[in-house]
């Protein structure tokens, strides 16, 4: 039996329909739709302030950059794209790696309270695979010694803690509608906060940036395009996973490249001018119509956990996020961990299981960041052996059984 593919993107065909109709009839910035998604995730999520932004990466460069004063140091996660650590050094910022919790994929709460000094202008926690990190304990931390605390909540959107929203307990909040986020514009993010003062410098900056340019958005729709066509089960079982099965198995690069992130990291002392952009209201009219589907999706992803973790929780091989049905992980995947991932991936690639590396790095042990070497050796074992297993709603129980099964012969429980 044929896989389905290890992610599809949040779009349909009234996706396209819609941004056709906006270019068409020249109305990308045309009304007043990102107010009205300010307003609408404002409220959602009990935030006080809400600010649409083109890119989520550029949020988090544009709060470290109010709060932060130039030099100042500012403790967070290693395990997250190079470019999140690049916005903090763009925004003025010494980054401080804390070590991750040996299963979460989430940083120590207790290494945070540890690097925290006088030094400290703010700090980052990321929410990874749309699980809460302790951002209770980190929060009482930060109110403790009096620094400001920034949640990277791209992943999880969604997700809460007691019932209070991800990206609401510190200072701010960035979530992302990049193109395989839960909620898709196929690139943008908000900055959520509750300080009038930080929300009222912000909207000033971000109402001085340009909209963004027709072109640059045609080119990540586009790769929206050629992602839904290649994932459409019809053609993926056909043709798609055939190729990129061939690639694995044989290592042929240019196919492996193409599923790969983040392949060559670099150092960034200063922002490209193109980041700094506005949301379009046409962006801003995607995400509105996906609000309504958010906790039924969420819902969706941890019935297909609860069956990963039902059928792995006796493989002592496999280390295994933690299981919760409160809404406090939202599973943007099931990440596991294991000793060899690449000979996991080979054995279930065999079987016909479409399934993928994280291919996030340890930015600690980074050549490009080595002036903020930190030894982590919880984010190094990390980096190399998390697995994520597919949840996304269209996903079906099926391949979730077989993917549990395919993992289980590998580890002889079959």
């Amino acid at each position: 039996m044929q896989p389905e593919p290890r992610f599809r993107i949040y779009s349909s065909f009234r996706d396209y329909w819609s941004i056709a109709g906006d270019l068409l009839t020249l109305g990308v910035g045309r009304g007043e739709s990102v107010r009205g998604l300010e307003s609408a995730i404002a409220s959602r999520n009990d935030a006080a302030h809400a600010l649409c932004i083109a890119k989520a990466r550029v949020g988090i460069f544009v709060a470290i950059r109010a709060l932060v004063k130039s030099g100042q140091k500012v403790v967070l996660s290693p395990y997250t794209i190079s470019d999140v650590i690049n916005m903090v050094v763009c925004a003025g910022g010494i980054p401080v790696f804390a070590d991750l919790e040996p299963d979460t994929c989430n940083v120590d709460a207790e290494d945070v309270a540890r690097l925290v000094d006088g030094d400290t202008g703010a700090v980052m926690v990321t929410h990874l695979h749309g699980l809460a990190c302790d951002v209770r304990r980190i929060a009482a931390i930060c109110r403790e010694h009096g620094v400001p605390l920034v949640e990277d909540a791209a992943q999880a959107f969604g997700a809460r803690v007691e019932g209070q929203q991800v990206g609401t307990f510190g200072d701010a909040g960035i979530y992302s509608f990049g193109m395989y986020k839960n909620l898709n514009s196929f690139f943008g993010g908000m900055v959520v906060t509750p300080r009038d003062d930080l929300a009222e410098q912000l909207q000033g900056e971000i109402a001085a940036f340009p909209p963004q340019e027709v072109g640059y958005y045609l080119t990540k729709l586009a790769s929206g395009v050629a992602s839904d066509l290649a994932t459409w089960p019809p053609l993926f079982k056909a043709l798609t996973y055939r190729v990129f099965r061939y690639g694995f198995l044989h290592d042929v690069g240019f196919l492996n490249s193409q599923v790969t992130v983040d392949v060559d990291p670099q150092l960034k002392r200063s922002l490209p001018e193109s980041y700094l952009r506005r949301m379009t209201s046409m962006q801003a009219r995607l995400v509105l119509r996906q609000l309504s589907n958010v906790d039924d999706h969420i819902r969706q992803r941890i019935e297909r956990a609860q069956v990963y973790h039902e059928g792995l929780r006796d493989v002592s091989e496999v280390s295994l996020p933690p299981l919760r049905t409160d809404f406090s992980h939202t599973y943007h995947y099931f990440p596991i961990q294991v000793a060899d991932r690449q000979a996991l991936l080979r054995h279930m690639m065999i079987e016909r299981r479409d399934v993928a590396g994280q291919h996030l790095h340890n930015c600690a042990d980074l050549p490009c960041f080595e002036a903020f070497h930190r030894d982590c050796p919880n984010a190094r074992r990390t980096a190399t052996s998390v697995v994520l297993l597919p949840t996304y709603p269209r996903y079906s129980m099926q391949n979730v059984e077989r993917n549990v099964a395919s993992i289980r012969r590998y580890f002889g429980r079959a």
